[in-house]
């Protein structure tokens, strides 16, 4: 029996099971395309010729594939009804909390258990100091899988039982990095469309983390207790900031599409009467359909 085993070997499986064999541990490999398997076989990971295969291997399975229906499709392949008895099925593959909780149904259904997690690393960090991982599950469960994640990622971080939890926390994550990656692609076009280095952008944006994680907390804490009635700066200020950057664009010939979005949520909050609040109380707006 392998320590591990890990079905789908994308470039984040593939970090997975490196990771795992680099320290040390006897790990079984599936994937589709074998040519990913057998790039690992080459490092001392054993390759598995079946889905069915892979999880008779060990009691320990990490899953990382494209999606959740993937899994499903896989599993049903596998016709691991019996396979899955008294085996823990680690799900590291990107999805919503409502799937997380249908496949721990599944799995439980079956005899296994589960747990359910996210990754908040690139494929290059897996294994270092950087690495960080969101688990959900039972805490039991857990404390059985801890010694293989702790491989993975040095920063494990437990929400409880419920496994939806994971996913609520990575796919929130996950709506802040969209904005991040387009409002700063938006502003480097801009430093672009003026012919300045879009490297000494980026030196600068870093100069203000700082300030940006200080803002992240007040937000957070502004929101939790509904408290936006003494701003540093107002949704209506903010909006007319943002409306700024759409005549910029224009100007510069570039695309408008990120700042007339971001302009018509706080002209929206400042119709629905936030226009002296500040400017995390467009929440009010981002929460109702």
């Amino acid at each position: 029996m392998s320590d591990v085993a890990v079905i789908g070997l994308g470039r984040m499986g593939s970090a997975l099971a490196k990771a795992l064999v680099t320290s040390g541990k006897s790990v079984t490999v599936w994937n589709r395309s074998q040519g990913k398997a057998e790039a690992l076989e080459r490092i001392g990971a054993l390759k598995a010729e079946t889905p069915a295969a892979a999880i008779a291997s060990s009691s320990t399975l990490i899953v990382c594939l494209s999606d959740y229906a993937a899994t499903s499709i896989l599993l049903d392949e596998a016709r691991v009804t019996d396979l899955l008895q008294g085996k823990t099925l680690i799900q590291l593959t990107s999805g919503t909390p409502k799937q997380a909780r249908h496949l721990e149904q599944w799995v439980e259904c079956r005899g296994g258990m589960y747990l359910d997690g996210a990754i908040s690393a690139w494929p290059d960090q897996i294994g270092g100091p950087e690495a960080s991982i969101v688990i959900a599950g039972r805490e039991s469960v857990l404390n059985s899988a801890e010694p293989i994640l702790k491989l993975l990622a040095p920063n494990l971080s437990y929400v409880g039982t419920d496994t939806g939890r994971a996913k609520i926390l990575f796919n929130a994550a996950l709506s802040y990095f969209a904005a991040h990656w387009i409002g700063f692609s938006h502003g480097a076009a801009m430093y672009a469309a003026e012919g300045m280095d879009v490297a000494e952008f980026g030196e600068a944006i870093a100069g203000l983390s700082p300030m940006f994680a200080g803002d992240v907390r007040h937000m957070g804490q502004a929101i939790t207790g509904n408290r936006f009635s003494d701003p540093q700066s107002t949704i209506k200020s903010v909006g007319v900031d943002i409306s700024r950057l759409v005549e910029i664009a224009s100007d510069l010939n570039i695309s408008a599409a990120f700042p007339e979005f971001a302009a018509s949520l706080f002209k929206n909050a400042a119709e629905a009467g936030y226009g002296a609040e500040e400017h995390c109380a467009i929440f009010k707006v981002i929460r109702t359909r």
